[in-house]
């Protein structure tokens, strides 16, 4: 467990996950959504965590670390939602999840996509320390936003 002034972060339970795919629906236009049995399987082999509002230990939102036992030592800071906009809780999430990968799972390097439309995301990982590394363009058969692969190195 991890925790701020506003928020507490631990380790997803099975009974949170309905909650957190709500959270993802109502996320949907940057979020890819997650069945069931695929959050199942992240609670068993990756890192699934859970937001809490530290006042009143409401369920806010999650995080997904993928790749956290790489020999290379770079984790996928794969998804957070917060169903809670504009209080701090991304920016203080963001935080810890550094901690939590670098101190805990001794990463050298964190690194996300984000859609490149999606601005505020960019400004907030931008004011976390995150760079811009690569740019990936939308292939016109599938996807039609380009994303950008940024990148947090522990140095």
């Amino acid at each position: 467990m991890e925790q701020t002034d506003k928020i507490i972060i631990k380790r997803t339970v099975y009974e949170d996950l309905e909650k957190i795919m709500e959270f993802e629906r109502d996320n949907c236009k940057y979020i890819q959504q997650y069945n069931i049995s695929e959050h199942e399987q992240i609670l068993e082999n990756e890192c699934h965590l859970s937001i809490f509002k530290k006042e009143n230990n409401e369920l806010i939102g999650h995080i997904i670390l993928a790749g956290i036992s790489d020999p290379k030592k770079a984790i996928e800071f794969r998804r957070i939602v917060v169903s809670k906009k504009g209080f701090g809780y991304g920016k203080d999430s963001i935080e810890l999840v550094k901690k939590i990968c670098f101190e805990k799972y001794k990463a050298d390097k964190i690194w996300l996509d984000v859609y490149s439309d999606n601005k505020k995301a960019i400004g907030l990982y931008k004011s976390q320390g995150f760079l811009k590394e690569k740019r990936i363009q939308a292939k016109k058969d599938s996807n039609p936003r380009d994303l950008w692969i940024m990148t947090f190195n522990n140095i």
